[in-house]
């Protein structure tokens, strides 16, 4: 399966590229220190390690913003944009 973002093969590319996430009018770093257990992501298949992005609408990645789960957390409502590579 590709990513929508970075357009690389989920599996065969270890980390998403696109760093940065907008939530509202805000810009954040993409959350990197939580990682599903296992060498790999169970659902996006990135290498679990530090400094990975989870390719976006993993269930595993955190919102850099209130720590939740990304794909379902409250910050989605105040719009949400994707950064570039």
């Amino acid at each position: 399966m590709e990513c929508e973002d970075c357009r690389k093969e989920m599996g065969i590319i270890d980390s998403c590229n696109f760093r940065w996430i907008k939530i509202s009018d805000m810009w954040y770093d993409r959350n990197t220190k939580y990682y599903d257990v296992g060498e790999r992501c169970h659902d996006c298949n990135i290498e679990n390690k530090e400094g990975n992005i989870h390719h976006f609408s993993c269930d595993m990645e955190r919102c850099p913003k209130c720590a939740s789960q990304l794909i379902s957390c409250s910050c989605l409502k105040q719009g949400l944009g994707k950064g570039v590579a």
